[in-house]
Formats: structure tokens, sequence, C-alpha cells
């Protein structure tokens, strides 16, 4: 199996032309697994139905193509907010068996998996159950992907923030959690699943709160469009095909371009004297999860980015996505906010995939 990654553009959250146009490469018998990793523009309240017209219209491209079967070998992580210098676009991630196929010569190449738990109730959104539930998928995602926790460069979590299903008793109500707080479950929950957390610290009292605690390879996102646990990692996997390779790094705070840099010359690109990646065409895909401190400061400095009334994670996509493109020279950039238990607090991280050159 090799894996393929193929950017794809949207004039709306509706529109698959693009998508519909790449799909056409591939035989649909011959996918083993194919994940969508969507950024749509949305203001991402709560009557904001862009993910759900992006997801619907995916779906159909998608069961046009191979049926039924083909949705139900997909993944679908659909996140909105393009603000400030970021296209509106999606990534193709196709698993597809190519007959005579090689090991790549580097030993190693892009491999990935997926896996979705039950849905969940209402009394276990927001709960430790909640993160043990993430850790189990994310291990069956791994045996998807066949590989080991040593092998993953990065955990995307798609995590729920209410019920989509009635109360399971009579005293419970149907809550709704903050987009938050369902993020720093997901986060711990993949920590877990990677080694990186232990169980025992994982209790209720440390979501959002204990910022000590946190994954080092998860970027976390949450939808009201979903009530399971949804998980696509990336990793190296020894002996797979392709010439794909994805490198993480991570970021001081959302203005530590070096920290970008860093990670796309660990991954084999030329920077020149101005910091800027020469051969971005090897680059097929970034990814930034980017935060604010809790204080709201930056290098010590006061900000508006908690205090303004447009919300805080508008102002750090907006920030990062000048950063990132005056280094990469694109505006196709998988840009989120919030790194709630994912890196120290006002920190980021972020991962790339680069064709070997």
């Amino acid at each position: 199996m090799t894996v393929h990654v193929i950017t794809y553009d949207t004039a709306n959250p509706g529109d698959v032309s693009d998508l519909t146009r790449h799909l056409k490469a591939f035989d649909p018998a011959r996918i083993r697994r194919l994940a969508l990793l969507v950024k749509t523009e949305g203001n991402s309240d709560v009557n904001d139905f862009s993910r759900e017209y992006a997801m619907q219209s995916a779906t159909i491209a998608l069961e046009t193509h191979g049926g039924n079967a083909l949705v139900e070998r997909s993944t679908f992580l659909i996140s909105t907010g393009c603000e400030g210098a970021m296209t509106p676009f999606g990534n193709l991630f196709v698993d597809y068996d190519e007959p005579g196929a090689k090991p790549s010569p580097s030993g190693k190449a892009l491999a990935f998996g997926c896996a979705r738990s039950r849905s969940l109730t209402p009394e276990e959104i927001g709960t430790v159950d909640h993160a043990d539930i993430t850790a189990e998928t994310v291990r069956a995602a791994m045996k998807d992907a066949g590989v080991t926790p040593a092998d993953v460069a990065l955990v995307i979590v798609k995590t729920p923030v209410t019920s989509h299903i009635p109360a399971t008793a009579g005293t419970v109500k149907n809550k709704r959690i903050t987009s938050a707080y369902s993020k720093a479950v997901g986060a711990l929950g993949a920590g877990l699943a990677l080694g990186e957390v232990a169980r025992e610290r994982i209790v209720q009292e440390a979501f959002d709160t204990d910022h000590s605690l946190y994954a080092k390879r998860a970027m976390v996102f949450s939808g009201s469009e979903l009530d399971c646990v949804e998980i696509m990692l990336l990793a190296n996997r020894p002996g797979a095909s392709g010439d794909l390779v994805v490198q993480t790094g991570f970021l001081r705070d959302v203005l530590d371009a070096k920290g970008l840099r860093d990670m796309f010359a660990a991954a084999g690109c030329t920077i020149n004297a101005d910091g800027e990646v020469t051969d971005a065409a090897r680059v097929m895909a970034t990814l930034i999860k980017a935060g604010a401190a809790p204080d709201g400061k930056v290098r010590g400095l006061r900000t508006t980015m908690k205090s303004s009334h447009i919300d805080m994670d508008k102002h750090v996509r907006a920030a990062m996505s000048g950063i990132v493109g005056s280094i990469l020279g694109s505006t196709r950039v998988f840009i989120s906010a919030n790194t709630v238990h994912q890196a120290p607090p006002g920190g980021g991280l972020c991962a790339c995939i680069v064709r070997n050159a």
C-alpha cells in the first residue's frame, strides 16, 4: 500500500468539484483507506453548519465515486475557520494498493490509520470515560496503520461536544460542554494511548486546569456534528512504500517562525537566507496547532486575544497564517487554534508531509 496526499481547492463549503476531479485517478476497489482533512470557511458558532454542509457534499462525492463501501472506509475531519491569509481547501489522503510497489529506500514512508469510536452517551461526554474511549480509539487507529506508538508522528483527534442520542437516565440532561473542554479531554486521551500521559493523572479535575499535563503528538478538534471520537494518525512506518514522510515540530508561541523553519529543515527542505522554503513544491501538506497563553500575553506583552470581542481562536489563526505564509509562500495551510493539553501553555505544534528529494 502507498499513501498519496493531494491538495484540492474549494469555492465554498459545499464545493467538491476539485475533489471529484482528483478522485478519478483512483480505482475505488484498490483504496484501502481514504481520509479528508478539510479547512472550510465558517464562524464556528453553534448555528454554523458549514461543517455539516461540507461533510454532506464530500460524502455524496465519495459515494458517487465508489459507493457506500468507499464511504465506510473513509474518515472526514472538517475544521472551520480560515481567517487571515488562509485558503479554504482540503487534503485528500488515499492509502492505495499499487501492485509492485517496493519499500521506500529510506526504510520508512508515510502511513496513516483511522478509527471511530461508538457513540458516546450524554453521561460520558466530558468525563474520564471520554478520555479512555479516545485512548482506545487511538490504539485502534495505530492497529489500522500497522504501527507502534514509536512510529507515530501525529494523532489528529475529532471529539464531540454534545450527544445526539437521548439521555439514558432521567436525571441526566443531554449536556453540551465547551469546545476547549472537549479538546482537553481528547488530548489527554491521545497522550495516554501514546504513553505520554500517565493514566492516574487523568482525573476530572485536571481537564483544562492542570496545564502541566499535555500530549506531545496530538492535534485535537471538536465539533457538534458528531457524537463519537474520530481519529486519524500519521506515522512513518518501517517497510512502507512511497516517497512521502511526515515531520513534526514544536512552537514556542504564535510568533515562533524559527520553530516552523526548524521543522521544514528537519524534513529535508531548503531554507534560504531570507528564511523562505525554496523547494515548497515538495511540501504536500502543512498542519499547525497554535495557541495563546492563559493570560493572553505573547512574550511578556499584553495582547487583546483574550479580551477582544472576536474569539481568541480567530486571532491565533489569522496571526499564524501570516507567519507560516511568509516562510512557505502558500496560503494552503491547515491551521487550528487552542492547544489545551496539546502543548505547554501558549505553545503549539506543527507537522508537514514532504516528498523525498
